[in-house]
């Protein structure tokens, strides 16, 4: 099986110089190449037909203006930029309720890759050896160990239809050697919810944490538009971690190296 190595495995793409972008103070007026690295990815299967694809979350950056001598960092405010991605289509943009200046900038729109992206490119470098954690002794032994461990876990959509794999790093792992328990709480990494209606499967997608400390049920929190003050008449909303769906699932966890 080939696991993902997340410290060096990314995606690069060229993002064209925008003529109609009025912004001040503004880019420099030039095409930009990015190589970022992917913090999760997930294959989503189609059980009725065999077909599927891989989906790609970069690591979140901040926005800036590129390339410029006399500042950078943008505020107005400062914003996270996200991606997901796959050999078909893509979303990227600004996490925000919704972007009323900038549209096009809007992480919801989905955009295909051949035409926005014509030079896309995900770089996957696989670990050489990806040995199966059996036990949770194992687990907490590789913890200790130092050696980086990569999840995956593995559900089907309520109809079947659709079967899930999501690979990610470990990046917090807890536990209590004597008793012999560990419990991940770990992200961000992608996940469907398939009660989204949408046409395409990459608009199912969410920004998410998983928790477990067991291999066959999982919590994720998802990244969704939330109230954060409904005092008023007024309520304000913003992106924030607090969908919670706790579903039955197959998690395998391996202690990942190179030669």
């Amino acid at each position: 099986m080939e696991i993902c190595d997340y410290g060096i495995s990314s995606i690069s793409w060229t993002a064209k110089h925008d003529p109609t972008d009025n912004r001040k103070p503004g880019h420099m007026p030039w095409d930009n190449t990015i190589r970022i690295l992917i913090d999760s990815r997930c294959q989503i299967v189609d059980t009725q037909s065999g077909e599927s694809e891989w989906y790609y979350l970069i690591t979140p950056c901040r926005t800036e203006w590129m390339y410029r001598d006399d500042i950078l960092w943008k505020n107005d405010p400062n914003l996270e930029f996200v991606g997901i991605y796959s050999n078909n289509h893509y979303r990227h943009g600004h996490v925000q309720v919704k972007d009323k200046l900038r549209p096009q900038q809007d992480m919801d729109i989905v955009k295909d890759v051949k035409v926005g992206l014509s030079d896309f490119e995900p770089n996957l470098i696989f670990y050489d050896q990806a040995q199966e954690l059996l036990n949770d002794a194992e687990v907490i032994q590789a913890t200790l160990d130092l050696v980086p461990i990569i999840a995956t876990t593995e559900f089907e959509s309520e109809d079947k239809n659709k079967k899930v794999i999501i690979e990610y790093p470990i990046k917090t792992m807890n536990y209590v050697k004597e008793k012999e328990r560990f419990q991940v709480d770990t992200g961000p990494l992608l996940f469907p919810d398939f009660e989204i209606n949408a046409v395409n499967d990459i608009q199912k997608l969410e920004l998410a944490f998983v928790c477990y400390n067991n291999r066959d049920v999982a919590e994720f929190v998802s990244r969704v538009p939330t109230v954060i003050n409904n005092d008023s008449d007024k309520q304000i909303e913003s992106m924030e971690y607090s969908k919670i769906n706790r579903i039955n699932v197959r998690t395998k966890l391996f202690a990942c190296t190179n030669k």
